[in-house]
């Protein structure tokens, strides 16, 4: 069933940001003046939220509308986020420079090491 597909791509990407946003179901409830059943019910799958209702799930998630409902909701912004780092960071701006030319898997070597470097460091920049 589609809508079952829809409804579980849209509960991952919604506990993927509310783990990486420490935002509890509770803080969801409140904020967006729903029951706690129904926050619950989006984070099992059960339900699907109105379009207003994700679109103020995305702004207090600091996410776009899209990453919560597109199935590759979660990697496109881990890529974004990478890019940021890549092109924001002095130390780092080199490798944002050279990533331009490489082939598709020297730039995934370069994604990882990256990765690897913000995990090290204990943020993402």
């Amino acid at each position: 069933n589609m809508s079952d597909v829809i409804k579980e791509i849209f509960a991952k990407n919604l506990r993927y940001f509310m783990e990486a946003r420490k935002i509890s179901q509770a803080d969801i409830s409140r904020a967006l003046n729903v029951s706690s059943a129904t926050v619950s019910d989006w984070c099992n799958g059960n339900k699907f939220p109105r379009t207003d209702s994700i679109q103020q799930l995305a702004d207090l998630l600091g996410v776009r509308f899209s990453t919560l409902t597109s199935e590759n909701g979660i990697q496109d912004f881990e890529d974004i986020q990478i890019v940021e780092a890549l092109h924001n960071n002095p130390k780092l701006r080199a490798l944002f420079s050279i990533q331009v030319g490489l082939r598709p898997q020297s730039l995934d070597a370069v994604t990882a090491i990256v990765k690897e470097i913000a995990k090290e460091r204990g943020d993402d920049d």
